[in-house]
């Protein structure tokens, strides 16, 4: 059951972490662009706009998640007292 929960409470912490992260980016691509992100399905916004969104909102929440699991196994498994020793 403990198992059930933990897997509960890490799957709500990486919604809202993709939730927060997204916005950051979105903040970050209008301080640096002076635009707010393109619609990349608008076929009226260049390609090389569209493609450099991907790009950023892409590799952004792709580390976000990374960095978020990495740290959820790591606190996870240390709670978890070792059957080897």
């Amino acid at each position: 059951m403990e198992r059930v929960v933990e897997r509960i409470y890490t799957a709500i912490l990486s919604a809202l972490v993709t939730f927060a992260v997204s916005l950051v980016i979105k903040k970050a691509w209008t301080a640096v662009t002076g635009n707010q992100p393109p619609n990349a399905n608008d076929p009226e916004v260049p390609t090389r706009q569209a493609v450099s969104w991907f790009l950023a909102s892409g590799i952004g929440l792709g580390v976000a998640q990374l960095l978020f699991h990495r740290g959820m196994t790591k606190r996870l498994s240390a709670r978890v007292p070792s059957r080897l020793g």
